[in-house]
């Protein structure tokens, strides 16, 4: 009884191995395709000459990166994600 026991008290008092990631990090690693899509669809709305629809997607693209820039800097850290941001805001004051 007693080898059974204590590595049965071992496995639960001892820690265990845990993911290095930050949840910021797993959330901005689940938002970054949806980024993705919604800067596409700016493009396709701006091809299409509707500014309203692509001011719509800019701005909830810029949202998303301003609320996600840590996790974003911890999934991708040779991202450059201020010039981003930077180019985000052009786009920004043309809408």
């Amino acid at each position: 009884m007693q080898r059974i026991l204590l590595p049965l008290l071992a496995a639960l008092v001892l820690p265990n191995a845990v993911n290095a990631e930050s949840i910021q990090a797993s959330v901005a690693r689940e938002q970054w395709p949806r980024m993705e899509k919604l800067m596409d669809n700016a493009t396709g709305f701006f091809a299409m000459g509707d500014i309203d629809g692509m001011s719509m997607k800019v701005k909830e693209y810029d949202l998303l990166l301003k609320m996600h820039l840590e996790g974003l800097q911890e999934v991708y850290p040779d991202g450059d994600f201020f010039a981003l941001m930077k180019k985000v805001n052009v786009l920004l004051t043309y809408c």
